[in-house]
């Protein structure tokens, strides 16, 4: 269950393809119309079904009519991957003991939820699945679950279409109009304020400042604005770039499908985000030997390792961003040979095919333990 588009969602959608391709059963619900349910739709293992209505977080008797109706016709365990909704999934779940409840979490909690209400919630919650031991330190602080309930299934890349022998560099930038031998450096994500892309404007306009006269050097932002925002947050940008004067040096692209072709055109990818709990985009990024340079905290750590595999800056500091980015300028040699040692990283850890077993498992297991349940003694 998921309602918009990013990368939670992209999550949600793998997941689905994956564990319908065992031949499982399964039924999807996302927003009607939404890019969500337009990506998924066309699978033929899997039912999707689209909600016309937003759900709200606690007690929505339409989404308890959905979800009725799906228990009804044979579903044992349900799989949100927005813990908002556990307010409007666990009150009807009560008196069906028998459905297994997981819930994912993707983000870094900020606030106490050791409650009455969140204790409650969680406490009908299977298993909650987190995609690295630092969300997961941060939810055992925060949340009253019991520890044995926090599950780490990190994220999965498919090597097969994350592959740069299969996908020509020169492609994308001919389609961008970025000429073989310019440097490029590209920020991947949606257009949100949270994600940093005016700190990655600022060091762009300090780096091209001091780069006068030396190899050719461009920008490239790649993503759409966040869907419903209220703010137009890229006409903001797009105002910075022309008071920066970098028309010619920063591109737009807009939404591309097409991330393994997009990150082998990139020399480094850059995730200034205030806070990223997990980076997709960065293992997806190194996957296609491209390093990365991504903020401080959250999973960071876990993603480059001891900064092997990319370089760490400070949130909301352009001039730290701007640092890092010169370094990787200035030593090509070891840009190159630090993508190499992500392309193993990533290997070893985010196996898409590691995420389908680990998935699986937990799966099968609170199947098994929900079975138990009903069958021993009061």
């Amino acid at each position: 269950m998921s309602q918009s588009w990013g990368g939670l969602e992209q999550v949600a959608v793998s997941d689905a393809i994956d564990v319908a391709g065992l031949g499982v059963s399964v039924k999807f619900l996302c927003f009607e119309n939404s890019p969500l349910h337009q990506k998924i739709i066309a699978h033929p293992k899997i039912e999707v079904i689209p909600l016309s209505f937003v759900p709200r977080n606690f007690c929505d008797l339409k989404l308890r009519g959905e979800l009725i109706k799906a228990v009804d016709q044979g579903v044992h365990l349900v799989h949100t991957h927005q813990t908002t909704l556990l307010g409007s999934l666990v009150p009807w779940l009560w008196n069906h003991p028998s459905v297994g409840l997981i819930a994912s979490r993707h983000m870094m909690n900020s606030h106490n939820k050791k409650d009455f209400i969140h204790r409650t919630l969680y406490s009908r919650v299977d298993a909650l699945v987190v995609v690295s031991e630092a969300i997961r330190g941060n939810l055992l602080e925060t949340h009253s679950i019991r520890e044995k309930k926090v599950k780490v299934i990190r994220l999965g890349v498919d090597f097969e279409r994350f592959d740069p022998a299969r996908v020509d560099p020169l492609l994308q930038r001919r389609l961008w109009g970025v000429e073989p031998d310019t440097q490029l450096i590209g920020l991947v994500g949606r257009i949100d304020p949270a994600k940093g892309q005016a700190t990655f404007i600022k060091a762009a306009a300090g780096l091209i400042k001091d780069w006068e006269g030396r190899s050719k050097l461009k920008f490239v932002i790649i993503g759409e604005e966040t869907r419903g925002a209220e703010s137009n947050h890229l006409s903001e940008l797009r105002d910075m770039v022309d008071q920066f004067r970098l028309g010619h040096s920063v591109l737009f692209t807009g939404y591309q499908d097409n991330i393994p072709q997009v990150m082998s055109a990139l020399d480094v990818v850059v995730m200034p985000s205030r806070q990223e709990a997990f980076g997709l985009v960065a293992i997806e990024a190194m996957a296609m030997q491209c390093p990365v340079v991504i903020s401080r905290g959250g999973s960071a750590q876990e993603i480059v390792g001891d900064e092997e595999c990319g370089l760490l800056v400070r949130p909301d500091d352009a001039f730290d961003l701007q640092r890092q980015l010169r370094f990787f300028l200035d030593h090509p040699d070891v840009r190159v040979r630090m993508g190499h040692k992500a392309r193993l990283h990533v290997q070893t850890w985010f196996d898409r095919k590691k995420r389908l077993v680990n998935t699986m498992s937990l799966y099968e297991l609170v199947l098994r333990r929900r079975r138990a349940s009903l069958t021993e003694p009061a």
